[in-house]
């Protein structure tokens, strides 16, 4: 069991501090050394590599990290795969990670949970090809850009991308349809993170939205919810430093239910690849602890 420090930010930014929990579930695979984003549906859990690895899915074994099947994105290739979201009856995956801000590629694979389900080793994927309307300069820059993206989840017929913003630790909301096509994103919104954003997904019942990353060697999970329609940011703002983890690097997170997150972290030289449970039930947005049940 690994402790952390909490701190909630509720609308009148006041701030609390609590200890919590964030519990190992695994070390993954080798192979997934560079895991990226979480998904979590059918009592299967998936992951994928970023830039540069195969472009594939991996299921994984969650009692000891091994994969037990790998399947292969047909015609795909991983430039820079960052996160990946589901809704009933497709997976998608973010192909936008743009260090640099030079990319004019930026893809969503979009597969059928059908073809998943037949048990080959190849599925195709069909292409939502996307950019960004407020971005002008493409030059090349170094982790300068305000236009690089990890983090995708799904709410309500429509794909939600959220920035990595290097040049001033914010993040902005892009919004686009999930269907084939090619597709123009108008900025939606803007929040200041506090660091540089890698992961999302939204909770089954929709009423909330987690959101990790990291700042200065320090993991963090933004956990948002009393938000209207799509605009996240517009309720109740819960921020957990996660200090004892530090220098991991918080890559992927899925909800297991509404109350229950994964969360993993890529190799690096201080950590091997892993994924963390963290209960929500632990902690109450008006600044009171619970001791994790079943502990």
């Amino acid at each position: 069991m690994i402790r952390i420090r909490l701190l909630i930010l509720c609308l009148t930014c006041s701030v609390m501090n609590y200890a919590q929990n964030l519990n190992l579930v695994t070390t993954l695979d080798n192979a997934v050394e560079e895991t990226s984003g979480l998904i979590y549906f059918d009592n299967r859990l998936i992951t994928h590599n970023d830039s540069g690895g195969a472009a594939a899915l991996y299921e994984i074994n969650t009692g000891n990290g091994a994969i037990s099947r790998t399947v292969s994105i047909q015609d795909a290739t991983n430039t820079d795969w960052e996160d990946i979201c589901d809704d009933e009856n497709y997976i998608y995956i973010g192909d936008f990670g743009n260090n640099n801000g030079n990319r004019k590629d930026l893809k969503i694979y979009k597969i059928d949970k059908d073809d998943l389900d037949k048990k080959s080793e190849k599925v195709k994927a069909d292409i939502i090809e996307i950019e960004y309307a407020d971005q002008k300069d493409f030059k090349f820059g170094m982790q300068v850009t305000e236009f690089d993206c990890e983090a995708m989840a799904e709410l309500d017929g429509h794909l939600y991308l959220f920035s990595k913003n290097w040049k001033n630790q914010t993040t902005t909301v892009y919004k686009t349809p999930k269907k084939e096509g090619e597709y123009t994103l108008e900025p939606l919104e803007k929040f200041i993170i506090n660091g540089l954003v890698t992961g999302a997904d939204i909770s089954p019942d929709k009423k909330r939205l987690a959101v990790v990353g990291y700042r200065d060697y320090i993991p963090f999970l933004w956990i948002f919810s009393g938000f209207e329609d799509d605009h996240f940011f517009s309720g109740e703002k819960l921020y957990i430093q996660m200090d004892s983890i530090y220098d991991a690097q918080t890559e992927g997170v899925c909800f297991l239910n509404n109350d229950i997150l994964l969360i993993s972290c890529e190799a690096t030289i201080s950590y091997q690849q892993q994924v963390f449970l963290f209960n929500t039930l632990t902690i109450k947005v008006d600044g009171t602890y619970e001791s994790e049940p079943n502990d």
